[in-house]
């Protein structure tokens, strides 16, 4: 990652990529999922980025205990801490494996997040490239290999200093991100907008059609559940048309994204059926929203995607998108 730091140093309007070695700490076992190999496969594809590429690579300081109850309550982050000191094996969850560094990981991962706050702040745009990953996390739940919520604590972070501001939070991953949802689920001024695998048949079972927020959030939900095996073309229908609606909703001043490259083809769990074409075109219908809303200010934070074949091409693809078609609407 220092190679890369120095690679793509920091300057006005690059596009921000964040990051942290520690990341690469949390180690449950080869036959886990969210192994190192998913970040590290990034890593090397990002290397592999022109010079002449307008990033900047970054690597933040690890979050404090503090930062984190921004979202997250106390007694459970002391908790997931303490179980990683006595090295247990699991916590909460029996999906939320742990080893003694898992601790050092998570405090690495957020420090990203929050820096890409930061830099949607100062009217930037970026991609947390961390690990594990968050959008499962609740206020005091792990669950889905998530421990803290990523996007939340970038809210959070903006909300300090632009408490008026309304989000929308575009999620495309192919498990719904129960924790985001619900952590805003009253809130009107976060639009979580998901497109994710039947709850009938897929982890973590909600995020229903019917489900469209509570009290003052009412209406500010937008779930749309596809069946197994949907094909690329259907998914990028399905996601154009109904980000169409939940933008004109919010009319935004920030998005947030939780990027999840699940539903690819190649991906191991095989659930749905979209190619690289796909995930590249909703990248860029993303970015023109966020230009035409607000600026361009667009934050994208890794969540899940297992086939490191497929993280290793499709991830810098889209970081080369992202910060070419940025630099150019900023000319």
């Amino acid at each position: 990652m220092r190679s890369l730091e120095k690679r793509f140093p920091s300057g006005e309007g690059r596009f921000a990529l964040f990051s942290h070695p520690d990341c690469l700490l949390h180690r449950v076992g080869e036959g886990h999922p969210e192994t190192p190999a998913r970040l590290e496969s990034i890593l090397r594809g990002c290397a592999a980025l022109p010079d002449s590429l307008p990033v900047s690579f970054q690597v933040p300081p690890p979050a404090t205990l503090a930062q984190l109850q921004l979202v997250h309550e106390e007694k459970y982050l002391l908790d997931l801490e303490a179980a990683c000191r006595q090295k247990d094996s699991l916590f909460m969850t029996p999906d939320n494996h742990i080893c003694p560094d898992t601790f050092r990981a998570v405090l690495a991962a957020a420090g990203c997040a929050l820096a890409l706050g930061e830099t949607l702040l100062e009217n930037g745009a970026g991609f947390a490239l961390v690990r594990p990953p968050g959008h499962h996390a609740g206020r005091r739940s792990a669950e889905g290999f998530c421990f803290v919520n990523h996007i939340a604590l970038a809210i959070e972070t903006i909300r300090k200093r632009h408490p008026a501001a309304n989000f929308l939070v575009v999620d495309f991953d192919v498990h719904h991100g129960n924790g985001i949802d619900y952590i805003y689920y009253n809130d009107p001024t976060v639009f979580y907008y998901s497109l994710h695998g039947t709850p009938d048949h897929i982890y973590p079972h909600s995020g229903y059609v019917h489900e469209t927020g509570q009290g003052p959030g009412a209406g500010f939900t937008c779930n749309i559940t596809l069946p197994l095996e949907t094909s690329g073309d259907e998914w990028l229908r399905q996601f154009s048309d109904n980000l169409r609606q939940a933008v004109r909703k919010i009319q935004p001043d920030y998005v947030l994204v939780g990027a999840g490259f699940d539903a690819h083809c190649q991906d191991p769990f095989g659930v749905m059926n979209v190619e690289d074409r796909h995930f590249l075109q909703a990248v860029r219908l993303i970015q023109e929203t966020a230009r035409d809303y607000c600026g361009g200010k667009a934050g994208f934070f890794l969540e899940g995607g297992y086939s490191t074949a497929v993280l290793e091409r499709l991830v810098p693809e889209i970081i080369t998108i992202l910060a070419t078609r940025a630099n150019s609407f900023a000319c």
